[in-house]
């Protein structure tokens, strides 16, 4: 079955300005961080911008942007508007502007704040703030240009019965956050891929009733969408994404749907495995479909669960799709991060506790074949952090992929760290952490043929990852906003060898 379809869409208006605020902070009141994201760089300064209280209360006290220099020192610190003090999800620096995005996947909004890099005022918009039924489901999905020059969002509203799509809307920003159009569609859409001209690539899938996949492949711009629908026969896609596009050739991946009768149950539904092809915009062509079924140790890398553990099918784990890195071939490395949660029953009644522990990982050749998968698991819980929902890593020119993590002490290591850290304005802390908390930062290296080793990053105090990260000189140095809730935060560099 293959549809072609053209539309046109529909201009909305949104918007919404909010003023700027001061606020004064003490050096006593900096000791206690809220929440805390690296911004970025330009070409003489990295950018962070924190927000804090000023009890155990967590009463608001004030948000600060603070601008560091190319050897690790502040050398500005200025109150801006409390609004900022979420932790930013996407960030832009620009000549005369810092742009922060803070994309709310559960509640369905975008949150836009703009700083002048003279003046220090802060803009703020909201997008997508509109009343849903709370019976609704809603999916929202975010994409950045290659080249950093622009960001599209797209929120889809699904009626709780039949789901059907209730809303869908759309938006292109410039790396200013200047609105470059806004519009409707009504199609499924699961991931987008935003090229540097601006025209969005946006896929989505549906089940049919005789239990096929059908994908709708769509290129939209500001004046119109044309959507292609494919069906796979015996195919039960559950998961869908864009990896690349390579001259009109996409490089996709995404999870299968198994049985409902399996026992292996992860993320509220079930998958058997993993998928990838490669798809033609021109000339409609559909690539070799390369699966990959989960083993054992896939399950027990997902549930978290120890070698010889019998797997709880009780216990859920969502599998989100992290950044995809790009490979000097033209290939990709795709991963997911298991958003692991565990009924916990107390005196105080039953509650979900959620951490962020494991990682599966492949890398896919330019023609969408796997060359090679693999993931680790490990023990520190971060669900109790704010920040916790980003797992920094990146791709170095020799297409190492490195992940950086926090570590429980009980983890074993491998092999001793050949990385040097240079840290400035920072302050360790002291005392031994209580608890089940991380000691320390380590590093988890895949060479190009997808062999893994794990490595200490040399620091016996506590350091806790903060937001995203920062790549520099090619993939050969990282940087990372690192902080605690007893002491002040600051940016450590991590160079590799």
């Amino acid at each position: 079955m293959r549809k072609i379809i053209l539309t046109l869409g529909i201009l909305l208006s949104i918007g919404g300005m909010a003023s700027a605020q001061k606020a004064e902070l003490s050096e006593r009141d900096e000791f206690i961080r809220y929440e805390s994201s690296l911004l970025g760089m330009d070409e003489n300064n990295y950018y962070v911008l924190v927000g804090y209280s000023y009890d155990k209360k967590d009463n608001y006290k004030g948000t600060i942007l603070y601008t560091y220099d190319k050897n690790l020192k502040i050398v500005d610190k200025t109150n801006i508007d409390e609004k900022t003090r979420e932790v930013a999800t996407d960030a832009f620096v620009t000549d005369n502007k810092i742009s922060m995005i803070r994309a709310d996947y559960n509640g369905g909004k975008i949150h836009c704040h703009v700083i002048d890099k003279a003046t220090k005022k802060c803009d703020t918009k909201t997008y997508f703030d509109d009343n849903l039924d709370r019976r609704d489901r809603l999916l929202l999905s975010t994409a950045k240009s290659a080249d950093d020059s622009l960001f599209f969002a797209m929120k889809t509203v699904y009626n709780a019965k039949d789901e059907s799509i209730k809303s869908s809307k759309m938006i292109l920003f410039d790396n200013e956050l200047n609105e470059l159009w806004q519009k409707e569609y009504f199609a499924p859409a699961s991931s987008l891929f935003l090229t540097n001209d601006g025209e969005v690539i946006a896929v989505g899938h549906y089940i049919t009733d005789d239990n096929n996949s059908v994908v709708r492949f769509t290129t939209i711009n500001g004046d119109d969408e044309v959507y292609v629908d494919e069906e796979f026969q015996n195919f039960r896609i559950g998961d869908i994404n864009v990896a690349a596009c390579n001259n009109d050739e996409l490089i996709m991946y995404g999870l299968i749907k198994s049985d409902d009768k399996r026992l292996d149950k992860i993320g509220r539904t079930y998958y058997k495995g993993f998928f990838s092809f490669t798809y033609n915009l021109k000339t409609r062509a559909i690539g070799t479909i390369n699966k990959y079924d989960f083993t054992a140790d896939d399950y027990k890398i997902i549930m978290n669960q120890k070698a010889g553990k019998k797997l709880k099918v009780a216990d859920v784990a969502f599998l989100q799709p992290l950044e995809v890195l790009p490979t000097s071939d033209g290939g990709v490395v795709v991963a997911y991060n298991p958003d692991y949660e565990t009924v916990i029953k107390s005196q105080y009644g039953t509650s979900m506790y959620k951490s962020k522990e494991s990682v599966l990982l492949w890398r896919l050749r330019p023609d969408g074949t796997i060359a090679w998968h693999n993931g680790f698991r490990r023990i520190m819980n971060t669900g109790m952090f704010e920040n916790s929902w980003y797992t920094p890593h990146y791709i170095t020119e020799t297409d190492e992929v490195v992940f950086i993590v926090e570590d429980d002490l009980k983890d074993k290591l491998d092999n001793e760290s050949p990385v040097k850290i240079v840290s400035k304005s920072y302050a360790y802390e002291a005392s031994k952490p209580a608890g089940k908390l991380p000691t320390r930062i380590s590093m988890i290296r895949f060479d190009k043929d997808g062999n893994m080793t794990k490595e200490p990053l040399h620091s016996e105090k506590k350091m806790l990852l903060v937001g995203k990260h920062y790549v520099l000189d090619n993939g050969k140095a990282v940087l990372l906003y690192v902080s605690n809730k007893k002491e002040p935060g600051g940016l450590i560099r991590i160079d590799i060898k």
